[in-house]
């Protein structure tokens, strides 16, 4: 089965907008929407295919790895809580997570040492294994989707992120902005 991105030996045309953009939406930057939205087709193709290794080889869920790999990553259990504040998923849907991994043998629950209103959870033998199979190709997943990006343009692409997320973490304190309203522009079909 192929990738939906794939065309023509691999190319994949970017998203434009059309010549009357700035036209029909006042305020708006063309060349900003055409990064946008080749930016988010790009982060989707590859999230899908960094969730692909796990899914396929032992048919986990994005987030059902993601417990398994922040467990791997802490030196010590952690509390479902923490763990669900790393996902940013609620603790409804963490307990029903840790209810499938731990039925598959991938975690294990157990008494908090200090706090009896607190539950650990930690890896398994099972659940460590699956972390160290997978890992390794998702790394291997990555290095393949940037094979043709440059050191110095992956260090830019770094750079060039670090800007636009500090802008948009700054957005969230500022107000929306005022824009005039949408023009509709006429099609030239008739």
């Amino acid at each position: 089965m192929g990738s939906k991105y794939r065309g023509t030996m691999g190319a994949v045309d970017p998203i434009r907008v059309p010549d009357n953009f700035e036209s029909e939406f006042p305020g708006a930057s063309r060349s900003a929407s055409e990064v946008a939205a080749n930016l988010a087709r790009m982060a989707t193709a590859l999230v899908a295919a960094i969730e692909r290794p796990p899914r396929e080889a032992a048919d986990l869920s994005a987030s059902a790895f993601q417990t398994l790999a922040i467990l791997d990553g802490a030196a010590e259990p952690l509390t479902s809580h923490a763990i669900s504040t790393q996902l940013l998923v609620s603790s409804a849907s963490m307990t029903s997570l840790l209810d499938t991994l731990e039925r598959r043998g991938l975690v294990e629950r157990g008494p908090h040492p200090t706090d009896r209103r607190k539950v650990l959870v930690h890896l398994t033998a099972a659940g460590r294994t699956t972390v160290d199979r997978q890992l390794p190709v998702i790394h291997a997943v990555i290095a393949d989707a940037l094979h043709d990006v440059s050191e110095a343009n992956r260090e830019r692409l770094i750079a060039l992120s670090t800007t636009l997320l500090a802008r948009l973490a700054s957005a969230a304190d500022r107000p929306l902005p005022t824009t005039a309203p949408r023009r509709r522009v006429r099609s030239s079909r008739g």
